[in-house]
């Protein structure tokens, strides 16, 4: 029998022994787990373990009938309830040494707020505000992508009201700055930071790697799908601009036309002995050229520049520092197209080979970057007793001599620019 009368402690609440008898203990557990999957304020009935007679003559007296296979879970709250050891269902169980554990329900409630959120920002993209038959895939790639995670409702449609304030601000194909030639595109072109600020009043609501910018980046990639194009330059391509002035290009010695505003600059810079930066606001206002058929060294590292610098050398010199900011992709693209030969070196190294693959793509030349350059500069580290680092890295295509990538894949050994100075310079 359950009384009153044969208490133990827990806490502060008085409880009969009897239900703390062990073998309740799978009773408890089942009924938590029931509440655990489906709310603590969830009763209905529950399908009970099979239980030793002692359990069952527990819960006979508890529920003042006979228990069958599955329990009432509203008799047993009242049950408990009527003998103090809770306030309710949940309350008694924790009281019981068997507590509900909130993290299902909160699991349960992040679902349904997150779905909740997805539903708001699905219903404000199906509204007359967004007419492009892409739209609702739009949403449904931002939501993929993880971009409304933790978001609430609201939040997620204000999301959505701001990429759509973004792309009616922006210029897109078709539009002025789209059709407008070189130099009035230059002048139209509006700072993405500005944008940023004047449509949503916060000048860091764009920066890369926020969730508005993650989402409007791919807004603008279905308004350019004939476009394959990387997010900055999607940015440009619509109309604004991440940044003219950071990430110049590094030069030396270039031998730039009179027509080009940037010609004294560099001829004051090399006559000074100094190398000189040019942003992409130099070279958008002021596009070079050099005689047809200058040749041009462009290098992975800055250090080749600045040896080119201490040696007075002739040589036309351009550092890529790595991959090429877009400065440097626009001044290769303008001396190409004047007929400049470019000419270009990396480490030999697994980035350094790749780096040389995208140098190629772009336009230029690969330039004592074969498999028997590599072979040599092993050869002669090896004679003068340098130990080279070992490269473990995945070995991407060499376009331009297929052997390059076997010959590293034997050697593994890392050789940077830095030991092939006086190869890269020399007269």
């Amino acid at each position: 029998m359950v009384t009153a009368n044969d208490p133990g402690r827990i806490g502060s609440a008085t409880v009969p022994g009897s239900l703390r008898d062990p073998a309740m203990a799978q009773v408890w557990e089942v009924v938590a787990q029931r509440l655990e999957r489906s709310g603590t304020d969830n009763r209905g009935r529950v399908r009970l373990p099979e239980l030793p007679v002692r359990a069952q003559v527990v819960l006979r007296s508890l529920l003042d009938r006979e228990p069958g296979v599955f329990v009432d879970l509203a008799a047993l709250e009242a049950g408990l309830v009527r003998l103090g050891v809770g306030a309710d269902l949940a309350d008694a169980l924790a009281v019981l040494g068997v507590p509900v554990s909130p993290a299902p329900a909160a699991r349960r409630a992040a679902r349904q707020h997150a779905a909740s959120a997805r539903d708001a920002a699905r219903i404000e993209v199906a509204s007359p505000h967004w007419p492009e038959p892409w739209a609702p895939e739009w949403i449904n790639e931002v939501i993929r992508a993880g971009i409304l995670r933790d978001l609430d409702p609201d939040q997620a449609v204000s999301l959505v009201r701001s990429v759509r304030a973004v792309l009616d601000r922006l210029a897109v194909p078709g539009g002025a700055v789209a059709d407008a030639d070189a130099a009035d595109q230059n002048q139209r072109l509006l700072s993405r930071v500005e944008l940023a600020a004047s449509v949503l009043g916060d000048a860091h609501a764009l920066d890369t790697g926020t969730r508005l910018e993650a989402a409007a980046t791919r807004a603008l990639r279905r308004l350019m799908p004939d476009v394959d194009i990387d997010g900055r330059a999607t940015w440009e391509r619509a109309g604004a601009h991440l940044d003219l002035i950071s990430g110049p290009v590094l030069t030396w010695a270039l031998p730039i036309s009179a027509g080009s505003g940037l010609a004294p600059v560099a001829r004051a810079a090399t006559a000074a002995g100094v190398p000189l930066h040019l942003s992409q606001l130099a070279l958008r206002r002021h596009p070079v050229e050099v005689p047809r058929g200058t040749i041009i060294l462009v290098a992975e590292n800055p250090r080749v520049v600045e040896a080119a610098v201490q040696r007075g050398t002739a040589l036309a010199v351009v550092a890529s520092n790595g991959n090429p900011s877009h400065a440097g992709q626009l001044l290769f693209a303008q001396l190409l197209a004047c007929g400049a030969r470019l000419r270009y070196h990396g480490d030999f190294d697994t980035a350094g080979l790749g780096i040389c693959a995208r140098m190629m793509a772009l336009g230029l030349s690969p330039w004592r970057m074969s498999a028997s350059d590599y072979r040599e500069a092993v050869r002669d580290a090896a004679s003068a007793n340098v130990t080279l680092p070992r490269d473990g890295g995945t070995v991407p295509s060499t376009p331009w001599d297929p052997e390059l990538r076997t010959a590293f894949e034997q050697h593994r050994l890392a050789i940077h620019e830095e030991r092939l100075l006086a190869l890269l310079l020399e007269p």
